[in-house]
Formats: structure tokens, C-alpha cells, sequence
């Protein structure tokens, strides 16, 4: 179900705004936005596939959101916003206070701010759209912290399934610079996965030739 109330999105402008009061101007920052057909959200961006920069189609802002995530604005007229956030469980010290987010991959996300306690946070809205509920995966590749925890600098990809906590059906893929010299990834996948039959062989090809090496040592 796709929650379109003007009141619901009245309440969501405010919490935007009083999200990004303490929210730190990008120095540099942009986004690959490629929106699925049929996504709810995606279909806002204006295009299959977008791609947006600070200081030419908008602003971008930085702030620590109180789940000590991450949470991201780009006005552009339409205020956009990208929130991320760790599971506040701890198993450890078996604690409920909230852990930073870290360089990681995040899967099985729920909408931010009504994720469990177990599971990480993942909010993509903006342009008068959002989902009720959602689900998806996001890869913190690089995230730099300054005085008093706030975030600096952020690097992340994501993808958000609209109104589908399993992962199915129409999805938006992103990738986040902010302050960042990494590039934006356009593949939809997450980087920091690399799948097994590669990994396998260059560890094979690898061994391989240490192998050849030693026999050419010996004649």
C-alpha cells in the first residue's frame, strides 16, 4: 500500500526538516539514482536514471541521525532524503543503545525508522513519495567521523524494495558520495561482495603459478 495522505507527508516534511537543522553542507556529494519500472519512490526521480550533483542540480547535507546512523538531504526542490542505520542490538554486551554505523555490508534492512532492534534501518523518500514499508540491503564502503560522532564523509550503494520486506518486486538502486573520493558504482551490486567463482579463481591461478614457480626453482 502506498501512503499518500497530504497530513502523512506533512508530518514527513517536518521530521525531514527537523532532521536536518544540525545537517552540515556536503563540500562535494552526488548520487547514481536507477529506479526499476513500477517502483513507487524511483518513480520520482524523473528518469529510468539520474544522476545528481552538489552544487549543480542541488545541495547535498551531512548529519548523525539519532539512531547514530546516517541521514542525507538533497534539495533540489523536492527535498530528498537517504537514511542508514545499524541495528541498535548489540549481541556482545547484549545492549539496546544504538552502534555506529561501520565500514559493512547491511542486509535484510527494514524502513528507517521502524526497523527492529535486530535488523539495520533504510529509508529512500522524497518528492512527496515514500513506502510504508520496505526492504534492502546497503554497503558502507567508506564513513569518516569527526569531533562529537558526526559524520563527515559517507560512501554508500544501496537498494530499496517498495512495500516488500522479503526483497521482491520493483526496487531503486543507489550509490551515495558524500565528501568522498570513491566512485559511484553503476552496477547495482554491492562491492564489497565479491562472488565466490571469481575469488575462487584467482586463488587457484594464484596457487597455480607459486606451484610453477617452485617446479622452475627445482630444475
Amino acid at each position: 500500500m502506498k501512503v499518500k495522505s497530504s497530513l502523512f507527508w506533512v508530518f514527513v516534511f517536518l521530521f525531514m526538516s527537523a532532521k536536518s537543522a544540525f545537517a552540515a553542507l556536503a563540500s562535494t556529494g552526488s548520487v547514481f539514482l536507477s529506479a526499476e519500472p513500477g517502483s513507487w519512490v524511483g518513480g520520482g526521480i524523473g528518469a529510468s536514471e539520474v544522476t545528481w550533483t552538489h552544487g549543480v542540480e542541488g545541495l547535498f547535507s551531512i548529519s548523525t541521525n539519532f539512531d547514530q546512523g546516517a541521514t542525507v538531504t538533497f534539495n533540489d526542490g523536492n527535498h530528498w532524503s537517504f537514511d542508514f542505520a545499524a541495528p541498535t542490538y548489540d549481541p556482545v554486551t547484549n545492549t539496546n543503545n544504538g552502534n555506529q554505523l561501520e565500514v559493512a555490508f547491511y542486509d535484510n534492512a527494514t524502513r528507517f525508522p521502524l526497523n527492529s532492534p535486530t535488523r539495520p534501518g533504510l529509508n529512500f523518500s522524497g518528492n512527496g513519495r515514500g513506502n510504508h514499508t520496505l526492504g534492502g540491503w546497503f554497503d558502507v564502503l567508506e564513513i569518516v567521523y569527526g569531533t562529537g560522532n558526526d559524520v563527515l564523509s559517507l560512501a554508500v550503494d544501496f537498494r530499496q524494495f517498495d512495500e516488500s520486506e522479503s526483497m521482491t518486486g520493483p526496487s531503486t538502486f543507489g550509490s551515495l558520495r558524500i565528501n568522498s573520493d570513491i566512485a559511484l558504482n553503476f552496477t547495482g551490486q554491492p562491492l564489497s561482495q565479491v562472488p565466490i567463482p571469481a575469488a575462487g579463481w584467482l586463488f587457484g591461478s594464484a596457487l597455480f603459478g607459486m606451484i610453477g614457480f617452485m617446479r622452475r626453482k627445482k630444475v
